[in-house]
């Protein structure tokens, strides 16, 4: 539904979306007072749409606002990418006026929203692109009919893959997950959102070998989609051992039951700290992509490397929500930070795409666009919190943590990487061999992690990751030093 509001309101976008919401916002009592459009498209006559006029061009916002007492702004272009919506939302500021956004295509063609709906402005319509839209089909052709084994079926990707499958009509989808609360609240929408779907939810832990091979056995899986690991950086560099058992020997034992027990498709969800790693768990990871394609070389084993995923558990929005509700500070590691983000759905859609595209041993990455400085979405979010950043909630920089870059590469140098079928998709069939035999590794892993003495298991991670590059100081030396840089330069 609309929201309530009162006063005058202008539409910006003069296009399907806007008409169809200035129709919706006049047929509402009690709504704001619709006195026009505003659009690019003006070119200095004046124009009728929807029975009301078109006053000008975007940039014209401020002086509209205050020439006719303007209260709401409603932001009308569903396709419009981050840095339209960044413009507008600054003009809006500047004019002190309220704003709210019509949904995203993506969201009406899903049937999530109607163009009429307005909502608050998430941080993803921000993302400094066009987002890449799902394609329903594409995920129907894998899963209609298909056996599915989903791992860490409760995380953000996880969930939104059991999502998108579900509605696929598998002939069944198992979730599988180490966390009770996770599992219990993923049962309970995946039922209540597709009641005759074949769905399983299961309990239990990747590094268990013999129950992992039971889990196959018993439900035979055609597609495995292995999300489960270990992401946060600094606690994977006071806990290496746990980033060897879950990162490295779960996905080996999750991969070799799939190729034991017939898996026809198997995807690892990977990151792009496994680049030029310098963290344990950027390390693991780029192990287990090498576990992966060691198996690839025979089956449709594929590995693929997300970017930073908005709005997932633990990552940094919802962390500077937090500080912003509370008031500030909002607290960055360092301030030329940069990253390379992606939406929930969007890790998902390319998940799903290379599980269609695999022939095995590859690696898929998204082409996400220029990265995204740290500090520019802190920055976003107080404004869209209605506050002044630096002013009214305070940002502050604590030093890079161990194991931390300040910029991440979705690809090394020597991996050619070209483009796939699918548009804003790429693919590297650079084929790397493990600098031992996986089953080798995997024992050396385990007897590792039994051990748990860090200074092993960075050389054994440097030994099978040759441009693995670890912090020589402590977190806490390195810290200080870091402080201390950071109050020089201010």
């Amino acid at each position: 539904m609309v929201a309530s509001a009162s006063g005058r309101s202008v539409i910006v976008g003069a296009g399907v979306a806007g008409r169809e919401l200035a129709t919706a916002l006049r047929r509402k009592r009690k709504m704001a007072a619709v006195m026009g459009f505003l659009d690019d498209r003006f070119d200095g006559t004046r124009g009728v749409f929807a029975g009301l006029p078109l006053l000008g061009r975007i940039d014209d916002l401020g002086n509209v606002v205050r020439a006719l007492q303007i209260d709401q702004v409603y932001i009308a272009i569903p396709s419009a990418h981050g840095q339209l919506v960044r413009r507008i939302v600054a003009a809006c500021q500047g004019a002190r006026v309220a704003f709210r956004i019509v949904p995203r295509i993506l969201e009406i063609i899903e049937g999530r929203a109607r163009l009429d709906d307005v909502r608050q402005i998430r941080p993803e319509d921000l993302l400094g692109r066009a987002p890449v839209k799902s394609d329903r089909g594409l995920a129907r052709l894998l899963a209609h009919g298909r056996r599915i084994l989903v791992t860490g079926g409760a995380g953000s990707i996880g969930t939104e893959l059991c999502r998108q499958l579900g509605r696929c009509e598998p002939e069944e989808l198992v979730a599988l997950d180490w966390s009770e609360n996770g599992i219990f609240n993923l049962e309970r929408e995946i039922r209540r959102r597709y009641p005759r779907l074949s769905f399983r939810s299961l309990l239990g832990n990747a590094q268990e070998s013999d129950q992992i091979k039971r889990i196959f056995k018993e439900t035979k899986p055609e597609v495995v989609f292995h999300a489960a690991a270990y992401k946060h950086v600094p606690l994977m560099e006071r806990f290496p051992e746990q980033a060897l058992l879950n990162n490295i020997i779960g996905t080996w034992n999750v991969a070799s039951a799939a190729r034991e027990f017939g898996a026809q498709t198997f995807v690892l969800v990977s990151t792009d700290k496994a680049v030029l790693p310098r963290s344990i768990m950027g390390a693991t990871k780029a192990v287990a992509e090498l576990l992966v394609q060691s198996l690839g070389q025979s089956a449709r084993f594929s590995t693929v490397r997300c970017g930073n995923v908005f709005s997932s558990s633990g990552s940094v929005i919802p962390i500077f929500q937090e500080q912003i509700r509370r008031g500030g500070p909002v607290t960055l590691t360092h301030p030329d930070m940069v990253r390379f983000f992606m939406t929930i759905p969007e890790a998902v859609h390319l998940i799903i795409q290379a599980a269609r595209l695999t022939e095995g041993g590859e690696v898929f990455v998204l082409d996400m666009g220029e990265p995204v400085k740290i500090l520019d979405i802190a920055e976003n979010l107080i404004r869209l919190s209605g506050f002044r950043p630096h002013v009214d909630v305070e940002i502050t920089f604590t030093g890079s943590r161990s194991g931390e870059k300040l910029s991440e590469q979705l690809a090394r140098h020597d991996e050619d990487v070209v483009p796939s079928a699918f548009p804003h998709v790429f693919v590297t069939k650079t084929v790397r061999a493990p600098a031992m035999p996986p089953e080798t590794l995997v024992r050396t892993a385990r007897e590792l992690a039994m051990r748990a003495r860090p200074r092993e298991i960075r050389r054994f991670l440097a030994e099978l990751v040759p441009d693995f590059k670890f912090a020589k100081r402590s977190p806490a030396r390195a810290q200080r030093a870091l402080t201390v840089q950071f109050a020089v330069r201010r």
